[in-house]
């Protein structure tokens, strides 16, 4: 019996003029979103080759490792090939960065500085038309299952006959969700070629996992919106009401709470902007050069001495240079502590803010759906921590390469030089000091060992680890209005 209630109602949807609407629209969005998102990702890797390209360029041209310390090294961020599916934060991450010794790393301009109508109006992606529109058709289907069927007179009739209640209304369930199934499945096939025929995007086995768990989390969405519009169905008695109140929930849920979250996180567990980071690094910076100016002040009294012999010369480039590396190296470590204990502060109070966000978030079903989908593309704020901590750590390697190649950093050095004159005066000496950057160069660089920057992309169990919750609470969602809406039939009023 539940199989023929099915069947029915299957066919009922799928020969209306409403499904033929929703079909379409869900096929233009949904093909558009793709083919945009597959446009984006083809131009984000097209500039990470360039990046590249222009990397190695710079560093073939580069005559010392002088030089390398000052312009550093340019590199590139690899964009994730189911961004197409879910951009997430990938839009307000700069794709490369310039990384120098002893600095904080130069982010180039977001694709939001190129086009910022998307920081206003947003991107159109997979992810977006989940979230917004399907949730929204899902609605379209759901409101007058059960209200629609009284108001028509045929609830009555049907119960009329021995048909368990429990069974009619598993088999309206099931007829419906088989609608709502063939209404974006087969969009995200022809989405799917277009990505593949149209873009020439190829996947990994692995990101074939990870685009099979992005369906998996909409589809598991799409089921806890499709319980609650059955639960309004089966408890209110005209479909005009359960359409507004309907409406109302998904306002809430797609909008109010995700957009009200992180201001709420932002009044309970406040964080410093930016700008006030890069003002005390400032800071910080000022206090290290005005001691160095400080020690290198205290070095010329030695340089005042009269040296007399190449040797004496000799003996006090030696000694200054002793002193200046003792003030550099002790002012650098005091630096550097400052600012790791700066940047800890910032990024733990910034995370604590960003998790409290995400718990408040995840009251509504529709932003928890939206951060797994996100996990599991490789786009969501996690990523802007491993971006960072990338390239920290890149900048530590370099580092330690160019001081093995003899580079100084962060300061100045003292050089002095005797020279002898003859005139009509008689014999005599004089000292010439200059002051300069560091000395090392090579006439013939080999940079076969310059570390190369890798970034290391997240494990599938780790962003399924990550996701675990968010699925769990549209797990929670579907379950429990699904359990809701049935006790609520059983007791429903069919007059």
């Amino acid at each position: 019996m539940i199989k023929v209630l099915a069947l029915k109602e299957l066919l009922d949807q799928l020969s209306s003029p409403k499904f033929v609407f929703l079909f379409a629209v869900s096929t233009i969005l949904v093909v558009f979103s793709l083919y945009t998102g597959s446009g984006s990702y083809v131009g984000a890797r097209s500039e990470f080759q360039a990046t590249q390209r222009l990397s190695r360029s710079e560093l073939a041209n580069r005559r010392s490792y002088d030089e390398v310390s000052q312009y550093g090294v340019k590199v590139a961020r690899q964009p994730s090939a189911l961004s197409g599916f879910a951009g997430g934060v990938s839009s307000a991450l700069g794709r490369s960065a310039r990384v120098r010794p002893e600095v904080q790393p130069e982010l180039s301009p977001a694709p939001l500085a190129d086009t910022p109508v998307l920081a206003v109006l947003g991107e159109l992606d997979f992810n977006v038309v989940a979230r917004v529109f399907l949730s929204l058709f899902v609605l379209l289907l759901t409101y007058s299952a059960v209200a629609g069927e009284k108001e028509g007179g045929t609830l009555k009739a049907v119960l009329a006959n021995p048909v368990p209640r429990t069974r009619f209304l598993l088999g309206k369930t099931l007829g419906l969700f088989g609608t709502l199934k063939a209404a974006v499945v087969v969009p995200s096939v022809l989405g799917l070629l277009v990505m593949k025929v149209g873009f020439g995007v190829s996947l990994t086995g692995g990101e074939w996992v990870r685009l099979a768990a992005i369906f998996v989390t909409t589809m598991l969405y799409l089921l806890a919106i499709f319980a609650i519009g059955l639960l309004v169905s089966t408890t209110t008695s005209r479909s005009a009401v359960a359409f507004l109140v309907l409406l109302l929930v998904w306002v809430a849920f797609v909008e109010v709470i995700p957009k009200a979250s992180p201001m709420l996180a932002g009044q309970l567990r406040p964080a410093p902007s930016f700008a006030s980071l890069q003002s005390e690094r400032d800071r910080i910076q000022a206090e290290y050069q005005q001691g160095l100016f400080s020690g290198m002040s205290h070095t010329f009294a030695h340089i005042q001495e009269q040296i007399n012999t190449p040797e004496e010369a000799d003996a006090r480039q030696r000694s200054i240079d002793s002193t200046m590396n003792r003030v550099r190296d002790s002012l650098g470590q005091t630096r550097d502590a400052k600012l790791l204990r700066l940047d800890e502060g910032y990024r733990n109070q910034q995370d604590a803010m960003t998790r409290l966000s995400l718990i408040f978030a995840r009251f509504s079903p529709a932003a928890a759906m939206s951060h797994a989908v996100e996990v599991f593309a490789g786009t969501d704020f996690e990523l802007t921590r491993r971006w960072r901590n990338d390239l920290i750590a890149y900048r530590g390697q370099l580092e330690q390469y160019l001081k093995s190649k003899g580079v100084q950093f962060g300061g100045f050095r003292i050089a002095i030089r005797s020279t002898s004159t003859v005139g009509g005066g008689g014999r005599g000496s004089s000292n010439t000091i200059r002051i300069g950057g560091p000395t090392s160069e090579d006439a013939r660089l080999d940079l076969a060992d310059l570390p190369a920057f890798a970034s290391r992309p997240e494990s599938f169990v780790s962003a399924a680890g990550r996701a675990a919750p968010d699925l769990v609470i549209l797990g929670f969602w579907a379950a429990g209005a699904l359990l809701l809406a049935f006790a609520k039939f059983l007791k429903y009023d069919v007059r």
